[in-house]
């Protein structure tokens, strides 16, 4: 029976190597976000809209080769006029439901943390005195394009509404003069919760911290005096490292996104993977003996500032600055521990005989280590 575990141990262990390889890979190319405002100015609606080049060609429906470099910024300009053809025709805006028709006004390219994008600026109609609700229609989806998202802001009669435009949620309606200061907090919740869920990174991370902890088991007696074993070590080493991830990267998104700290994204997500490198390889030596929570700490102050990318560029209103900023750390706690409990279950149940949990632990720190090398070098080189 042992001799089975053993093979069976081995055989998920092996599969669960390649799944995060693939996994990593398949993440490791994302779609750029996109970024949308739409103000009253001089009484007719105006609306402004941030493309990443790169991107480019999803969005004028013409994909080049996968090698192919974006259009270099002196190019952009001749690109004006289908660009703007493909944004009037994927993005609709109607006041009280009559569409409003959107008249190009100009064009320039600006610098986001991510990349380069190119903005087309366009004005609609007068806007009625009387205008109760404005609905958007964001049509720029593809079926290949499921990772995108266009961040919102609406500024009209002063009030200023965030959101976030993704497949699910590609129309969406708003009410004018009226505060949804519940509403933006649970989308901007929900936000966080898939940030996490989508950001294999920072999941990765965790769970291999995670990982010698969950191997842990204890005997104690039981009411009959027979020893059992139990995982409350397991459960005091994982409460000990999610509490130290948490409070050190609540800590660095709150001051990132209050302007505190700065560093240059390519270099916080270049750190981000080389934290989880590092995690794999001391989970494969016996040498060193390390705190788990203690580097949980130190790692979480660098995975914060990647959450805080996901949060700085939104333009939040300062009226819910900090409503928004607490419920998306909130989604993101959600998301992180929903995750745990997903993996830590399954590894817990297959991880009862000393040999399946060395391999369980081997194999799955080798998945690991071989994915973050890959995003390490990818994220070097972009």
């Amino acid at each position: 029976m042992t001799y089975s575990l053993s093979k069976l141990s081995l055989f998920l262990s092996q599969t669960l190597l390649c799944a995060i390889c693939m996994f990593g890979s398949a993440l490791a190319h994302q779609t750029g976000n996109s970024y949308l405002t739409v103000s009253e100015v001089d009484g007719r609606l105006q609306l402004e809209i941030d493309f990443i080049v790169r991107d480019l060609g999803n969005l004028l429906q013409t994909p080049g080769q996968p090698n192919e470099p974006p259009p270099a910024p002196d190019k952009l300009q001749s690109l004006q006029a289908p660009i703007t053809i493909a944004i009037q025709k994927s993005l609709t805006i109607s006041v009280d439901e009559q569409p409003i028709p959107l008249e190009f006004l100009m064009q320039s390219v600006v610098l986001h943390n991510d990349g380069l994008y190119v903005r087309q600026r366009f004005s609609g109609s007068t806007l009625p005195a009387d205008a109760k609700f404005i609905v958007l229609r964001y049509e720029f989806f593809t079926q290949n394009d499921k990772l995108g998202r266009a961040f919102f802001k609406l500024v009209m009669r002063n009030d200023e509404i965030s959101s976030v435009f993704d497949q699910t949620t590609a129309i969406q309606r708003f009410a004018l003069g009226e505060t949804k200061r519940w509403s933006t907090i649970g989308l901007f919740t929900k936000e966080g919760a898939k940030h996490i869920w989508e950001g294999a990174d920072h999941l990765l991370f965790l769970l291999t911290l995670l990982l010698p902890g969950l191997m842990l088991t204890i005997r104690l007696p039981d009411a009959s005096g027979n020893l059992r074993p139990t995982n409350r070590a397991a459960e005091k080493f994982a409460l000990k490292v999610i509490t130290a991830f948490t409070l050190a990267h609540s800590i660095t998104l709150a001051c990132s996104v209050f302007g505190w700290v700065s560093l240059p994204d390519k270099l916080i997500e270049s750190l981000i993977a080389l934290s989880i490198m590092v995690s794999a390889l001391l989970n494969l030596q016996k040498r060193f003996h390390i705190s788990h929570w203690k580097l949980a700490f130190l790692f979480g102050l660098i995975h914060g500032m990647g959450f805080a990318n996901g949060l700085k560029e939104l333009g939040l209103s300062s009226s819910y600055f900090l409503e928004t900023l607490f419920a998306f750390n909130l989604g993101v706690e959600l998301g992180q521990l929903s995750a745990v409990i997903l993996v830590a279950v399954p590894v817990l149940l297959l991880a009862r005989q000393p040999d399946t949990k060395q391999s369980v632990l081997k194999f799955g720190s080798i998945g690991v280590l071989l994915t973050s090398v890959v995003w390490l070098v990818q994220r070097l080189m972009a």
